[in-house]
């Protein structure tokens, strides 16, 4: 029996904090999810699932919203995730569900998302397990949208890294469900790009550094990644994209880097390949100098979430 766990976390005049009992949802003729950030668990491949829902405060209509599934990194934590994406002053502004689930542990620890399919034999140090973490994300959809209150037109993905190159294998291996794709500092791999073969086109933002030294803009052929222009151009043939490429320079900003411990000035460039097929676009911010980051400017017009919702905002099934 599924069960949920749900820590609620509101602010009402002042900070308070309270908890729905570990019953089943059936024990609750009115159970419902509670405005604001909450912590919940779902039981799937005979583990509990983590994962966290923000549902906005000032929405009128609990009814049909855009929701945006938020995949973190190798090694990354859902609550650091959903810090760092800065997405909800976003979600409050056009009533956007935001769910940020948590990868399950490898033997050695790590968090993962398992980004190819189950029989691979991939030698990608961020693919050495057999979760079901399509079928994960396929019973959260179906849990989260209580009372019809996700709109399956606008389901959108966005995955960092490790979470990028699940957003390309949830998009090949789910039919008619996703309506657009981000993925930031990622890539596909191998088998995932082989065995591709999605029902419908798929819109596709792709946001990539060519100074990634983790997860490299030119592919890595030991790790089985394929490079920035693979992917781009595996989409581009797959959503029938128009051949004439849209380019815009949209100049420099600066940002701050932890690893380089100074400020790096990246160079925007902004690709667009337009396509007939259900308006299923595919675009590329090419950033020039640009790490293996999350975000890639500290101006608001040209953060990664600003970008993000950008896109998504014009694409629905």
């Amino acid at each position: 029996m599924k069960r949920i766990f749900v820590v609620m976390l509101l602010l009402i005049l002042s900070c308070s904090k309270s908890e729905v009992d570990n019953k089943s949802k059936n024990d609750y003729s009115n159970f419902t999810f509670y405005e604001g950030l909450s912590t919940n668990y779902i039981q799937h491949g005979g583990s509990s699932r983590e994962y966290l829902l923000y549902i906005p405060s000032n929405i009128g209509n609990r009814k049909n919203l855009p929701v945006i599934f938020n995949f973190h990194g190798y090694f990354g934590q859902a609550v650091q995730f959903f810090n760092q994406t800065d997405l909800v002053e976003i979600a409050d502004n056009n009533g956007v569900v935001l769910v940020y689930p948590q990868g399950s542990n490898l033997p050695a620890g790590a968090s993962h998302w398992n980004a190819a399919p189950p029989s691979s034999t991939s030698r990608s140090f961020v693919n050495k397990s057999n979760a079901d973490d399509i079928g994960f994300f396929k019973e959260l959809l179906d849990e989260i949208n209580q009372d019809n209150m996700i709109d399956l037109n606008r389901v959108y993905v966005i995955g960092y890294s490790n979470g990028g190159m699940f957003s390309h294998f949830l998009a090949c291996n789910t039919d008619n469900i996703i309506a657009a794709i981000g993925d930031v500092a990622g890539t596909m791999l191998n088998e995932t790009f082989d065995n591709c073969n999605p029902s419908s086109p798929v819109p596709i933002l792709k946001i990539h550094g060519t100074s990634d030294g983790v997860v490299g803009y030119n592919g890595y052929n030991e790790g089985e990644f394929k490079s920035v222009e693979e992917v781009l151009d595996f989409w581009k043939s797959h959503n029938k994209s128009n051949t004439d490429e849209v380019f815009e320079n949209l100049g420099s900003t600066s940002v701050y880097s932890e690893f380089n411990n100074t400020s790096v000035n990246v160079n925007f460039e902004k690709y667009t390949y337009e396509s007939d097929e259900n308006n299923s676009e595919v675009v590329h911010y090419k950033m020039i100098n640009g790490g293996h980051w999350w975000d890639y400017s500290s101006d608001d017009s040209f953060k990664t979430s600003t970008l993000l919702w950008d896109f998504f905002s014009k694409h629905s099934k």
